[in-house]
């Protein structure tokens, strides 16, 4: 019979066929092995023959497979099957790598999720083994070396996706980052302003901007005052960031900062922000009002009150200088 790949002769009752490894008993041999790649094969082999180390038939030389029981018998098979399979993974580890540092500075959670998918992956790469499986014939060695052999790092060729396949990597990651991030944004920071702004009749026309710094930062959140309507008094203002501040009280925040249009004018780090939450939630309006102007701190647009100022003055103060200051906020402040 004819190898149906390379048309060479093979004997019949064969299982595989000795020049270019093709199974050809539609039953599968006792001992099953992946079959090799194209590269690997061969037009013709006429080489001498020798005895198969399985089961002692005679196979030519440079023989891909063994004839009669199917097995192996080229010895880089198996490192050349690891080196590509260990390629892939260690190009895929790269990409979750990459993803997972884009997406820490916009989303942490799916941000870990990347670094710890890409760890697995690195993980893997070490778990792929590289040499073939033990016989029953041969002695097995010792754990050491193949520990050894294992952990050791090869240079791997990595295949490059196509231009087009290139493409979408490298502009579809940020993208998608850039997608995570305003979800973060929208979803776990404006939304819950824009449920208080709608919910209460006295905040209609006050228009507030909340997000991460620079829209990236996690731990750093923005509360931004964009528009104040005719109806808005002080008190109005300062209701709507203590709302806020108890919504967002089982956060950590290192650090929320107050801006008017986005001028920063005050910054108050997490815990104050967070006690601010809780008190207002125990309805401890002492503290949350005449100690508010105390925890914030001021920044270059605005200064502290002075020593000695009253905490009512000082309440007044505050809220000039975060967006009494102009001329459209006039009526707010009362001047």
């Amino acid at each position: 019979m004819r190898c149906p790949e390379c048309h060479a002769e093979a004997e019949p009752g064969t299982s595989a066929c000795g020049n270019c490894g093709l199974l050809l008993l539609a039953v599968l041999p006792k001992r099953r092995a992946a079959d090799f790649a194209d590269k690997r094969r061969r037009s013709s082999d006429h080489g001498d023959e020798s005895a198969c180390t399985f089961c002692g038939g005679a196979v030519p030389e440079r023989a891909i497979r063994c004839r009669h029981c199917g097995e192996i018998l080229n010895e880089l098979y198996y490192r050349e099957r690891a080196q590509r399979i260990r390629a892939r993974v260690n190009y895929a580890s790269w990409i979750a790598y990459l993803f997972g540092l884009a997406a820490l500075l916009v989303f942490r959670p799916v941000g870990l999720v990347s670094i710890g998918t890409g760890l697995l992956l690195s993980i893997l790469y070490y778990a792929i083994p590289i040499e073939p499986p033990a016989t029953g014939g041969t002695k097995p060695g010792r754990f050491g070396a193949f520990l050894k052999r294992q952990l050791k790092i090869e240079r791997v060729a990595i295949p490059i996706p196509a231009l087009r396949k290139k493409k979408l990597v490298f502009v579809g990651t940020p993208l998608l980052a850039a997608l995570i991030g305003y979800s973060a944004n929208a979803f776990l920071l404006q939304q819950p302003v824009n449920d208080i702004l709608k919910h209460n009749s006295a905040f209609r026309g006050m228009e507030v901007s909340a997000h991460y710094e620079y829209w990236v930062v996690p731990g750093v959140v923005v509360y931004d005052l964009e528009k104040l309507g005719f109806r808005q008094t002080p008190i109005d203002v300062h209701t709507a960031f203590l709302e806020f501040a108890q919504k967002m009280r089982q956060r950590r925040y290192s650090r929320v900062e107050l801006s008017y249009r986005g001028i920063t004018k005050f910054s108050i780090d997490g815990n104050g922000f967070r006690r601010l939450g809780e008190e207002y939630a125990k309805r401890n309006f002492d503290f949350v009002l005449y100690a508010f102007p105390r925890l914030f701190h001021a920044e270059d647009h605005a200064h502290a009150p002075e020593p000695g100022t009253s905490d009512r003055d000082a309440l007044i103060e505050f809220h000039r200088q975060w967006y009494g200051e102009d001329g459209m906020t006039t009526p707010v402040t009362g001047r």
